[in-house]
């Protein structure tokens, strides 16, 4: 997966940061998303935010669709901890759907 984008919050030289996922319906620049990772930033943790193929799909042209199929999620994830794995202690959640896994 070639993660182009991400929204990274907080201070870079943080010891731990905090992978999080957006929810099935919105995107990770949401209220609520925005919400969340200027609070967890405020107590000096690293916050980085991505989004999922479909949404990355539905910011490029506008149409709504349904959450990726369960593998695809997982792969994404996969992909998002592969590339933040080293940079320091790592925690991923997110909101609902985003929020679920074992990776």
């Amino acid at each position: 997966m070639a993660q182009t984008q991400w929204l990274v919050d907080g201070p870079a030289g943080a010891s731990t940061t905090v992978v999080l996922a957006h929810g099935a319906g919105a995107a990770m620049d949401s209220e609520f998303m925005n919400v969340v990772a200027q609070g967890l930033a405020g107590s000096g943790l690293r916050v980085v935010r991505f989004e999922f193929p479909y949404m990355v799909r539905r910011r490029e042209d506008g149409r709504k669709r349904p959450p990726d199929r369960q593998p695809v999620l997982l792969d994404c994830w996969r992909a998002v901890v592969q590339e933040w794995r080293d940079s320091s202690k790592l925690i991923i959640g997110g909101k609902s759907m985003g929020g679920g896994w074992r990776v």
